[in-house]
């Protein structure tokens, strides 16, 4: 299993996607999102998708020279067209600018629509919370038809449908809310392909309608299940409405819908609420009584959301980035089809 310095591996894949016609500032910043994401422990979001980018590109549904404009615009509201360009360059400036409509306007909401895959959804909530305000994201999309059977469905339907929020924290890392509506993303199913892994019980359907634990029963035609029942549903459902039709991007279940993401972000400023210092205090003295609830049995401490990616982060920045040999055979193959040299 290779393992790499986070900056080593940054380069590779920023010189893989200027060869795939990227610019210097989109590449370094796509390979800086998929690193991070390997960084954290998401591993379903990281360089596992640089596969997927490639062919994108390749079958003309991405455009790596594409960067995303304006198409409507007020003192608290913004629309990009991304342009059918890399997800993350669309979702880095509509968060760039919904915290500065935030800071001036006390709230602000920005989406995007013709917009290829974003990458890991609380990366760009947390951009918020650096800036200490709280940052909410709705992600709707994926392939035309869905990866998700509606509750009580055993057919694809939905997207993935990610919600994510950050929420800073005096003396601590922010509280990072970061998860799939269905009951895994799609990207972990292919991280347990890659690596001859069986995933657990209530995550996918095979083909017939079936339980499987075999991830290559999705890849043949089966679906991903629902997080949390008619809960997770009605999640779903929302982020449907948030991120894909009211962005005018369109849903998987419709017709006409193109590969990719509708991104709705929404950025509120603490201070218009209340003093900042007075918040932070306060979630700081929240978190800490959360932590300190004894451990139920088969656990060694409560964990808050952010928590173990935050750890992880630490771990690899220390000890490198961990990939499994599929995921590496992969990134090598495409960059020898481009002429990029693989680092030793």
């Amino acid at each position: 299993m290779p393992i790499m310095r986070p900056p080593l591996l940054v380069d590779f894949v920023d010189r893989i996607f200027q060869a795939a016609g990227a610019s210097q500032d989109v590449a370094r910043l796509v390979a800086n999102s998929l690193v991070a994401s390997d960084l954290v422990g998401h591993t379903s979001h990281g360089v596992v998708r640089v596969r997927q980018y490639l062919d994108s590109i390749a079958a003309g549904e991405m455009d790596p020279a594409a960067e995303p404009v304006i198409a409507q615009e007020t003192a608290s509201i913004a629309m990009l067209d991304a342009r059918r360009g890399f997800g993350q360059v669309a979702a880095h400036l509509a968060m760039t600018m919904a915290i500065e409509k935030a800071q001036a306007q006390g709230i602000a909401a920005t989406g995007a629509f013709n917009c290829c895959h974003v990458g890991r959804l609380g990366e760009w909530v947390e951009m918020a919370s650096d800036q200490g305000l709280i940052g909410l994201g709705f992600c709707n999309g994926g392939l035309p038809g869905g990866a998700v059977a509606p509750y009580g469905g055993a057919a694809r339907l939905l997207g993935t449908n990610p919600i994510a929020a950050a929420l800073p924290v005096a003396d601590r890392p922010p509280v990072l809310i970061d998860f799939a509506t269905s009951a895994v993303a799609e990207g972990k199913l292919r991280v347990a392909r890659n690596r001859g892994q069986p995933v657990p019980e209530g995550w996918i359907l095979g083909p017939g309608g079936q339980s499987s634990t075999n991830p290559e029963d999705y890849y043949s035609g089966g679906v991903l299940l629902l997080a949390g029942g008619h809960k997770g549903f009605g999640i779903s459902l929302l982020v449907e409405f948030l991120g894909g039709i009211l962005t005018q991007s369109g849903c998987p279940a419709l017709p006409g819908f193109a590969p990719g993401n509708g991104i709705l972000f929404l950025v509120l400023s603490i201070e218009a609420f209340r003093p900042l210092e007075a918040f932070l205090a306060d979630g700081a003295a929240f978190c800490n009584r959360v932590k300190a609830v004894p451990p139920a049995e088969g656990f060694d401490e409560v964990l808050l959301p952010g928590e173990p990616e935050h750890r992880s982060a630490e771990q690899g920045l220390a000890e490198g980035i961990a990939l499994d040999q599929a995921t590496w055979d992969q990134l090598t193959a495409a960059a020898a089809e481009l002429g990029v040299a693989a680092p030793p």
